[in-house]
């Protein structure tokens, strides 16, 4: 293995690096990112496009604006009846499952085997319909898909993410998992399931049916405007999961979304009210309440705080309110970690499609098993009292003697949805404190290891659980400890959940609006805030949010909101690639094809005689031109060659553009011209070799960029910088500052370094013939790196612009 990391090594109570060889494991990882592509957030602002819209009227405007409200509409009322197919079936095969489990405990006179047998049974059985898409067919269905959405909508093209087998793996599997009785909940699936359909209308048309294709919204082909509409369908997706539409478009911007504006504003809280009015509709419908009166915003309903009054606090309740944030900071780290220790056991044991299936199936097995177990011996029989707040129809009495229940079954042996509800509405000691934290630490590793196993499965779900059990206990001992205070256990539970999944999240301003939403209780919003800041802070202490750790053991190179100001005492020279391949203006066509068949750039800064920028080509531009063969016989300028291409040939294979291979030109084309000029992006950014790395970094990311040009005051051509290139620069940054022997490296070459005109010139002007040979290109690219999304130039890992 030629692959090598390196980490840290005491020699003497000195730490120096150590280059140690990577394992496969770690190879095949990084490999699979390097592969990866940044999405052309930047417009594309070339004379035929600008020759296109100069011709359209105002009616056309109007038109493509009515338009996106239109899709924006169809976006809101699809999500909601996906979440409304997937809940019906949730109640259904839970209903079923527990009906059976709770008759055959009573069939058999209180006996352990039969029941368990058949739980464990029908839990592994619904658990493998789950899987299998997942582990044979589509593994980025996997988990609860925030994590791809984040990197999508970051400007990375995450393979598979958005397509139609991914929505149905998701939908489906969720359904499944959930009622398998795995800890995971269906709320996190629910947003990427409403970005695919999201990205999905957009487009008119479907990769995954190619019959599918339609001549309607081309004008939103681009990633661009997918992008947008991707963030309306993740904001509609929370919107149903919890009937919180303006928790849903916070969501959206705090936890997803990269770019932003205030007409995406309107059109994603738009988005997020079609989709909870959907949803409420149909649920109200087909409940009790009946068609018209709408009673069911979301998938998960917190139950009737009104008419309990149970989100009541005093002021000396703070006390209790910081203590549970603090506790979910401290327990939503702890989780992160052993997370992040059985994610790095499954990447290196269980990576292979029948090892990820058998493992679901186990972890299901396992969860059945544990529900049973404590469910007959580790519970309570807790008499029915009028001051818990409790229908006796609404307990399970499970081996206890009429008017008692078991407390444990009431937690386990149901719905998470009713379990959640009970942690919140039931008054005094309704739960004994064994029971509680029993119930906390089982579901707390049953949580932690399901997260990451091979089916779609949210987080939301098992740390509102998790936070609520733990809440709860502390409102009983506060309430043991202090009476006078008149505590409610269940403002605590409530409490207590919103710091769990702040702890494990670290989101803030959404979570807090979307449990008040969820609740219906503007008083609660200020304790829920104060309770997510000091969870965040905590739990910030010790690591990272588990979304953001996902992302970072795959080695997404995903840009965050700020770079790091150490990127101070860095310019653009020490990240950029060079030499960089350009184009001229008037370009031989053998050249072209040459260098898209043995590079794997994607894309080219076009130059004149002097190697100044004058424009940027992107390699599907270049593919689709070479496929139209819009050639000429000469290198000099014909301005009306260009008309045999149009705006729409560079947008009818959009997203998936075709390959180089399948240009088909013959020896005579290879020696013809392409003019460029019309085609190109005439104003790409560009930024001066010296500017600081946090500059360059606040540029790249707040413009969506995927290429960034650098050049010298003469503006000529020195250097390229991709998206790779800024999250490598920012890793090893940051992995380098407590290294005495780095940073004094690092400081004298920042000093030193200087771009040599030979080094301009080899970068503005470096060619290929039409006739270079393959081994030519093998050596060149071996010298600029050819794989993923561009590196570090001193470093020698490879790059693709």
């Amino acid at each position: 293995m030629d692959e090598f990391t390196q980490s840290d090594v005491s020699f003497g109570g000195i730490s120096r690096p150590y280059i140690r060889p990577m394992d496969d494991t770690e190879f095949k990882i990084k490999k699979a990112a390097e592969q990866l592509e940044s999405l052309d957030y930047d417009h594309v602002d070339s004379m035929v496009e600008q020759e296109y819209f100069f011709s359209k009227t105002q009616g056309y405007f109007s038109k493509l604006n009515a338009q996106r409200w239109l899709i924006t509409m169809v976006i809101g009322i699809l999500t909601g009846l996906v979440a409304f197919g997937i809940d019906m079936g949730v109640k259904s095969l839970v209903a079923f499952k527990f009906h059976y489990t709770i008759y055959l405990h009573g069939y058999c006179e209180d006996c352990f085997w039969l029941p368990w047998l058949f739980l464990a049974g029908v839990c592994i059985v619904f658990v493998a319909f789950a899987s299998i898409p997942v582990a044979f067919i589509t593994p980025v269905a996997k988990g609860s898909g925030i994590p791809e959405i984040k990197c999508y909508l970051n400007g990375i093209k995450v393979a598979d993410v958005l397509r139609l087998k991914t929505l149905l793996a998701k939908a489906i599997g969720v359904m499944f998992s959930v009622s398998g009785g795995l800890s995971c909940g269906k709320e996190g699936p629910m947003i990427h399931s409403g970005s695919i359909i999201a990205g999905g209308v957009t487009q008119g048309k479907s990769t995954t049916l190619p019959f599918m294709r339609t001549p309607f919204f081309t004008d939103f082909r681009s990633d661009t405007e997918k992008r947008d509409f991707v963030s309306s369908g993740a904001a509609a997706g929370v919107a149903a999961a919890f009937g919180a539409p303006i928790g849903g478009v916070l969501f959206s911007l705090e936890e997803g979304a990269s770019f932003w504006n205030q007409q995406l504003t309107w059109r994603t809280f738009f988005c997020s009210m079609v989709s909870s009015f959907t949803l409420n509709f149909f649920k109200s419908g087909t409940s009790s309440v009946g068609w018209g009166k709408l009673s069911n915003p979301g998938l998960l309903n917190f139950g009737d705080w009104d008419s309990i009054g149970s989100a009541g606090y005093s002021p000396q309740h703070w006390m209790g309110f910081i203590l549970l944030g603090i506790l979910g900071g401290l327990f939503g780290a702890l989780f992160n970690a052993i997370n992040y220790r059985i994610t790095l056991v499954r990447q290196r044991y269980v990576n292979v499609p029948y090892k990820i299936f058998i493992e679901a199936l186990i972890v299901a097995g396992l969860s059945a098993t544990t529900a049973m177990l404590l469910s007959f011996y580790s519970f309570n029989c807790r008499k029915i009292m009028p001051h818990f707040n409790i229908e006796p129809s609404d307990t399970l009495h499970f081996g206890c003697p009429e008017g008692y229940f078991n407390d444990m079954a009431g937690l386990y042996l149901t719905d998470q949805e009713t379990t959640i509800r009970r942690l919140f509405h039931y008054n005094g000691l309704a739960f004994s404190l064994s029971t509680l934290g029993v119930h906390f630490v089982s579901y707390f590793l049953l949580a932690t290891l399901t997260y990451g196993v091979g089916v779609p499965s949210g987080l939301f779900v098992p740390a509102l659980l998790c936070g609520a059990s733990y809440g709860r206990f502390v409102g009983h001992v506060l309430a043991m400890l202090l009476p006078s205070w008149d505590l409610n256990p269940g403002m605590f539970s409530l409490i207590g959940a919103a710091s769990m999944l702040g702890g494990i999240a670290r989101m803030t301003i959404s979570l807090c609006v979307i449990m008040m939403e969820a609740t219906g209780q503007v008083q609660t919003g200020l304790p829920i805030m104060a309770t997510l800041l000091i969870s965040k802070f905590v739990g910030d202490l010790f690591n990272e949010g588990l979304y953001d750790i996902h992302i970072h053991l795959k080695q997404i190179p995903i840009l965050e909101w700020d770079g790091p100001l150490v990127l101070r005492k860095f310019t653009a020279q020490h990240v950029m690639s060079q030499p960089v391949i350009t184009f001229n203006r008037v370009e031989n066509v053998g050249r072209i094809y040459s260098i898209l068949s043995n590079t794997t750039h994607n894309g080219f800064p076009i130059v004149n005689k002097e190697g100044q920028v004058r424009g940027l080509i992107l390699r599907s531009q270049l593919i689709t031109l070479l496929k139209k063969k819009a050639f000429q016989v000469s290198d000099r300028k014909h301005h009306k060659l260009y008309e045999r291409v149009t705006l729409a040939d560079f947008t009818s294979d959009y997203p998936r553009f075709p390959s180089i291979t399948t240009t088909n030109l013959t020896e005579s084309d290879k020696e013809k011209f392409l003019d460029l000029t019309h085609f190109m992006h005439l104003t790409p950014h560009t930024v001066h070799y010296k500017a600081t790395l946090l500059r360059v970094f606040q540029i790249f990311r707040t413009m969506g960029l995927r290429h960034l040009v650098v050049v010298k005051g003469n503006n000529k051509v020195v250097g390229i910088i991709t998206r790779k290139d800024l999250a490598h620069a920012e890793d090893s940054i940051q992995e380098k500052r407590g290294n005495p022997h780095l940073t004094a490296v690092l400081s004298s070459s920042s000093e030193s370094f200087e771009v040599t005109d030979d080094e301009q010139t080899q970068g503005g002007s470096f060619s290929f013939s039409p006739n270079s040979t393959s081994t030519q290109f093998e050596t060149y690219g071996r010298q600029l790196g050819q794989d993923g999304l561009g590196s570090k130039r001193s470093s020698g890992s490879s790059s693709s612009y």
